[in-house]
């Protein structure tokens, strides 16, 4: 009988220890046709996938208001050839009353300004060409969020270029410490970063030192509206980046048109998308984009693409 008891009490707190966690696995897979032509004026047409991810996620009701998670993102772009299947982020937090404690390896430090800027986003304008999003990939980082007042959140992160766990600081990996500064209520939501750059000293003279970002878009109903800049030290010069978007709802299609511009050591290269997204369902969709940016006013890298999307 004692034996009985014991058990069914040890079934009890295994049942009420399942129901403290939670785990999900959600992502999407895109199909396109594209044709387009290189900076180089070489053209090319052809199928693809675009886009294909599965994010693993659990987390654990620790009580008191506490949870631990942690969050891991797999690449998966087809089948054959080799690295079509790798990581991407992947972090473990804690949370509580205290704010967010998340540490891993993230493509953390170059996303953020178009992500905002342009509220529907195409093929994207994140291309090295008009110098959006180059940079130190990804970083082995520690961040700390604080808990949301009105709207507000800070965050700090300390970040090591290296991205691949190697914990170790070192000449080439360019440590980083990066400042933020979030809002998100309603229809507006905006961020400010200041990033300040260790040094590189294989490349010292091409490797930024600092950088400062603001970006962010506003709801008005019948369009968002959204802009983003950008002031990146180097060793000789100064680069500032430009963002704008726009974004309607029509129906069960959105529109978007969106432009990007960096100006740096005498020269300005730009670029601009136009985008429709048609919504078959919540998780199915339709996309047509046209893509076009310039480098060095050379000769114009364009993209047309047609994309089906599913994700779940």
């Amino acid at each position: 009988m004692k034996k009985t008891l014991v058990a069914v009490a040890a079934l009890a707190l295994a049942g009420g220890a399942f129901a403290q966690s939670a785990a999900t696995v959600s992502g999407k897979f895109a199909f396109a046709y594209g044709t387009g032509k290189s900076s180089a004026g070489v053209k090319s047409s052809g199928f693809g996938v675009t886009d294909g991810n599965i994010t693993f996620a659990a987390s654990e009701d620790l009580g008191g208001g506490m949870k631990a998670g942690v969050s891991m993102d797999v690449r998966v772009r087809g089948r054959g050839a080799a690295g079509v299947v790798d990581g991407r982020d992947a972090y473990v937090y804690l949370s509580g009353g205290f704010g967010e404690i998340k540490g891993g390896a993230v493509d953390a430090q170059y996303q953020t300004l178009i992500d905002l800027a342009h509220p529907q986003q195409g093929a994207g304008l994140d291309s090295c060409n008009t110098k959006f999003n180059c940079g130190d990939a990804f970083v082995d980082m520690l961040q700390y969020t604080t808990p949301s007042m009105s709207g507000f959140t800070a965050s700090v992160m300390l970040a090591d270029a290296n991205g691949a766990g190697g914990q170790q600081s070192t000449a080439a990996t360019r440590d980083s410490v990066q400042l933020g500064l979030a809002y998100s209520n309603g229809p507006l939501n905006a961020g400010f970063e200041y990033t300040s750059f260790g040094l590189n000293a294989a490349a010292a003279a091409t490797n930024s030192k600092s950088r400062y970002r603001l970006s962010g878009n506003y709801n008005l109903g019948v369009v968002t509206l959204g802009a983003g800049f950008a002031s990146e030290k180097y060793a000789a010069y100064t680069q500032k980046e430009y963002a704008l978007g726009v974004a309607a709802p029509l129906g069960p299609v959105t529109v978007g048109l969106n432009y990007v511009s960096a100006k740096s050591n005498g020269t300005t290269e730009s670029g601009w998308e136009a985008v429709a997204n048609y919504a078959l369902s919540k998780r199915t969709s339709v996309m047509v984009s046209y893509r076009t940016e310039d480098a060095n006013l050379a000769n114009n890298a364009t993209l047309f693409r047609t994309r089906l999307m599913h994700s779940f």
